[in-house]
């Protein structure tokens, strides 16, 4: 064995027929730390797939030590929830051991059975955004963080490239409200990433005052945003003083542009994995042509994921906003992963800086 393999090997092995049956009253501490131990963390997104990221156990500890669990702990859990469990000392105790097995069962069913998670997404060696993802309710997305809205908060958070786009957009625009819009927002991942990052990509400190601030406005449907509130709670710790973030309902359906709602439209728009409908194609590339200001340093910056069915959907936005007067000034393509599949679904991302054609 080598000296890297020794390293990566856990220090205890604990196999699943070894758990106690509920036969034996095993004790209430017992059960918990066994049921903790099962809990599956969510897929990482940074590094290559690994066994630990397709629904085994997150890495636990047990007297310090590091414990890999081998085998299928169904059975045992299903034996669990069944059992009336009436040794232990009280109902509260009992209920604790059944929802907690019902939990693990539940993340066992694949990512949308699973219960709500909180997680957290490096942005970069300075940012590290936390997010909250209700339990999947019927069509609501956006509930879920989206493998290219973290490429584009990475890439937010490092990439020149990226960077001096927003600085243009943001420097020179001739609004007195330098606001940003991101549409979609779902979780609200890249807009928070935006506002964590925007003071250092403009060269200012921190402590700017508010008045020469940075307006960040994160928009979704209705059934989103109170989610989308929350995670902007999250992390106020990590949002500088001079910017601020807000959230709202924007129904691209309705098509809305800034002289409808006479306000002023906004020098940088982002979006990421917006289009997952046929009609998507439009919406976004309308909203976008009504509330991007026209402006030669104005921008909007967009992530989207190539995938195979809905990859006449990118092909269509691309087309539609060359037609509404926009231009690519900077494009590429990265890989990026997602929570579906077995090992976590490794996918391509095109991603685009657009302006107004001159």
């Amino acid at each position: 064995m080598t000296r890297e393999e020794s390293e990566e090997a856990p220090d205890e092995i604990l196999d699943v027929i070894d758990f106690p049956h509920p036969c034996t009253r095993p004790s209430l501490n017992t059960l918990l730390t066994i049921l903790d131990l099962l809990a599956i963390r969510p897929p990482s997104w940074d590094g290559p797939p690994s066994s630990s990221d397709s629904g085994t156990p997150a890495a636990a500890t047990l007297s310090q030590k590091e414990v890999q669990i081998i085998g299928n702990p169904t059975p045992w859990l299903t034996s669990l929830v069944s059992s009336p469990l009436k040794w232990l000392p009280t109902d509260e105790s009992r209920e604790i051991i059944w929802e907690t097995a019902s939990i693990r069962l539940s993340e066992r069913c694949g990512r949308t059975a699973m219960p709500s998670l909180d997680r957290s997404f490096r942005i970069s060696n300075e940012l590290e955004i936390k997010i909250h993802e209700p339990t999947l309710d019927g069509d609501n997305l956006g509930l879920k963080t989206w493998g290219a809205a973290y490429a584009l908060g990475k890439r937010i958070g490092g990439d020149e490239g990226m960077r001096r786009g927003i600085r243009m957009a943001l420097s020179g625009s001739d609004s007195l409200d330098n606001m940003v819009l991101e549409l979609g927002a779902g979780t609200g991942l890249a807009g928070l990433a935006l506002a964590g990052t925007v003071n250092s990509i403009l060269d200012r400190d921190n402590g700017t005052n508010e008045a020469a601030g940075i307006h960040v406005h994160l928009t979704d449907l209705p059934e989103i945003v109170t989610n989308l509130q929350q995670n902007v709670d999250l992390n106020n710790s990590s949002i500088p003083p001079s910017t601020k973030v807000t959230t709202g309902i924007l129904d691209w359906r309705f098509q809305p542009t800034a002289e409808a709602e006479q306000e002023h439209r906004y020098p940088l728009i982002i979006a990421a994995d917006s289009l997952y409908s046929s009609e998507h194609p439009t919406l976004l590339s309308t909203v976008v042509e009504g509330w991007l200001e026209r402006s030669e340093s104005a921008r909007f910056i967009v992530e989207l994921p190539l995938r195979k069915l809905f990859g006449g959907e990118v092909n269509d936005f691309r087309n539609l906003m060359v037609t509404k007067g926009f231009v690519v000034l900077e494009e590429g393509e990265e890989n990026a992963r997602d929570d579906w599949g077995e090992s976590g679904e490794s996918m391509t991302c095109w991603w685009a800086i657009y302006g107004w054609q001159g």
